[in-house]
């Protein structure tokens, strides 16, 4: 018999939520996007491990049983319920529910985050949550650090993160936990434990502020200067969103702190105090996106004018996009055929950040519209929403102190903040519902420990749990890992290995999890080859045909997945181009794929470009001169434009 508590099936269930504090350290550079892929498949096999002997508990035990009234939990599951709904009526339904290495944030991904949320607010209880919040801010501890003194290219800045902005979003959730700890142990009378924390909650502070600085990347390459304004030095280096909205939910959390004083005078003070506050943040961030007013033209004077303005144009065609679908949005994941469709010609010149591709809108609000509509929107919405319900409503009712209500609330205000100019990743995604996870666990409600049989193991629903258990593993963990390791096998062998293709198909075969994406990158591979005079004649005729039919098939299902892909056209339209080289019958079919590309991107000019190429084949000067200034004309300010149409203009000269 197993205990009450739920003997092996309850710690397996823990064992999977302290298991998955571990993802961030995840970095296998063997993998198709090591500082992504390998943190996504980790946290995914964890909450696994946590979920199907969980379902046991729940099964056996009342007291695991979720509380579907429970706000936070109804929030989350109507989001899920969403964000499904987005993916079966969106416009790729596969690349919704797998999404890809680089990002790990469709269907599948929320599946597991709401598992994640379920299985914490059932298993762990007061004393549980203070030892998996110890757990979090000691491992951020160790990431800050490592990232404080990884000064290498490929870290950027993120140290296990791969990313300064990713670093400081899994930093800003961190430090206001132990922020949080620290008034936990010391309001609880345990003064070692209240010290570790306030440590922790300054070295993690210190990482969050100063990871990217002059000052202190001088400090460590030991050519250390004082800085001359440590502000200006803080907010010019990486991570700037984290850092603003840190210190801003610090004066927020002061700010409520005084709002809901008991002494009158203090309490109006500081309802008011609030009230400024927000409108003047939302006043500030809306006047920081016009061009020309003050608030503006001082970003511009701190950060790149480039980068600014580039992310506008984003905003606007994300907009766009949204007012196309509405209320279900394009579907998770999705955002990057908006960005074809609408595309801003303005993005690939000097002026907007010379970016021509997002598949982001970096703004979450623009991205939850565009991806999952108004419906998907209000379902964002009600997380927070219900967050804030049971803090203040515990707090109201004298059942929650205003530390913790205080804490979370600023935490969340920031985390919201700081994702309107970047966004989630797998480590953020973790702690995002971890902290909703406790919030959620504030309003349990007691329960029963009633066993429902007196069996605790039985055949007839353990067995069948434990199969789904093994048959979802193998399906969303192993089968996606194994094709992200072939990916990056397939990439290193070299092409004259006749074993080449064959990784490549066993690859693409694994797992459906960023099957396009993969094959944009096998085809460009090939592409460069190609584009090398000198090695594509080593290939003879015969194996040349091979591998531009291979890649061609492969490309070709892409397009035939989903009628809206632009960048899939695209690429097949320059292959088909490549392989012109060699049977000039596919010229044709270079320039009927490029003219289906143009009509779903009819203001992107790199179809133009390659179309005009197509025509000095063709001798066709005219239209290829016809072509580059109808390119050019979409934005005459793009320098790439301008030379290309000057070029054309050399050729037809020299006629």
């Amino acid at each position: 018999m197993i205990e009450n508590k739920g003997g092996i099936w309850a710690v397996l269930a823990k064992a999977g939520i302290f298991a998955a504090l571990l993802t961030p350290f995840m970095v296998d550079m063997d993998l198709y996007f090591p500082f992504v892929a390998s943190k996504g498949l980790w946290f995914m096999a964890c909450a696994q491990l946590a979920f199907f002997p969980w379902l046991i508990l729940a099964w056996h035990w009342k007291k695991y049983r979720p509380d579907f009234k429970n706000p936070v939990i109804a929030a989350a599951l109507f989001f899920l319920a969403a964000m499904s709904a987005s993916a079966v009526f969106g416009a790729d339904f596969l690349n919704s529910f797998w999404s890809t290495f680089e990002r790990m944030g469709g269907v599948l991904m929320f599946c597991h985050l709401t598992a994640f949320l379920l299985v914490a607010v059932s298993v762990l209880d007061d004393r549980d949550w203070t030892r998996v919040f110890f757990a979090s801010i000691g491992a951020a501890a160790i990431v800050g650090l490592r990232a404080l003194f990884d000064q290498s290219s490929a870290a950027r800045g993120g140290g296990f993160l791969g990313n300064d902005s990713f670093l400081g979003t899994y930093l800003l959730f961190n430090v206001f936990i132990a922020l949080y700890l620290f008034w936990s142990q010391k309001n609880s009378g345990k003064r070692l434990e209240a010290k570790l924390a306030a440590i922790t909650f300054c070295l993690l502070a210190f990482c969050l502020l100063f990871q990217g600085t002059q000052l202190w990347t001088g400090f460590v390459s030991g050519s250390f200067a004082p800085a001359e304004n440590i502000l200006k030095d803080i907010f010019n280096s990486g991570a700037r969103a984290a850092k603003i909205s840190f210190l801003g939910g610090m004066v927020f959390l002061g700010i409520l702190r005084l709002a809901v004083c008991k002494r009158a005078a203090a309490r109006i003070a500081g309802i008011v105090i609030l009230c400024a506050m927000i409108f003047g943040a939302a006043a500030g961030i809306f006047l920081a996106i016009i061009p020309k007013t003050a608030v503006y033209e001082k970003m511009v004077d701190n950060f790149s004018q480039g980068t600014i303005y580039g992310r506008v144009m984003v905003w606007e065609t994300a907009w766009k996009g949204f007012l196309e679908r509405p209320l279900l949005g394009w579907g998770p994941e999705n955002f990057y055929l908006v960005f074809a469709r609408h595309y801003n010609p303005c993005l690939g010149s000097s002026e907007c950040g010379g970016a021509i591709w997002y598949d982001r809108a970096h703004n979450i609000v623009m991205d939850v519209l565009v991806e999952t509509g108004l419906i998907g929107m209000a379902g964002y919405v009600l997380i927070f929403a219900a967050a804030l319900f049971v803090l203040w409503k515990a707090h109201f009712a004298a059942k929650l102190e205003f530390a913790p209500a205080g804490i979370f609330t600023a935490l969340l205000a920031a985390y919201f903040v700081q994702n309107l100019t970047v966004f989630d990743m797998p480590a953020s995604y973790l702690m995002l519902f971890l902290c909703l996870g406790f919030i959620a666990h504030i309003h349990r409600s007691e329960q029963s420990e009633k066993k429902v049989w007196r069996c605790s193991f039985d055949l007839r629903f353990v067995a069948p749990v434990l199969i789904a258990g093994i048959i979802c593993f193998c399906v969303f963990v192993l089968a996606p890992l194994s094709s992200a390791m072939g990916a990056i096998k397939a990439s290193r062998e070299p092409f004259l290995s006749p074993q080449k293709l064959d990784l490549y198909r066993a690859s693409l075969d694994a797992s459906p999890m960023g099957n396009d994406q993969l094959r944009l990158f096998f085809a460009r591979q090939w592409q460069e080859v190609a584009d090398d005079k000198e090695n594509i004649y080593k290939f003879n005729p015969e194996e040349a045909d091979e591998y531009f039919t291979f890649f061609a098939e492969m490309m070709e299902k892409s397009v035939g997945d989903s009628s809206f892909d632009f960048r899939a056209r695209l690429e097949l339209g320059r292959l088909y181009w490549q392989w012109g080289a060699f049977d000039r019958t596919k010229i044709a079919a270079a320039a009927a794929m490029l003219e289906q590309a143009r009509k779903l991107s009819p203001r992107n000019q790199q179809t133009y470009w390659e179309l005009a190429q197509i025509k000095i084949y063709e001798k066709d000067i005219a239209a290829a001169k016809d072509l580059a200034r109808r390119a050019l004309e979409l934005y005459p300010a793009n320098a790439q434009a301008r030379e290309i149409v000057k070029e054309i203009e050399k050729i037809a000269a020299g006629e």
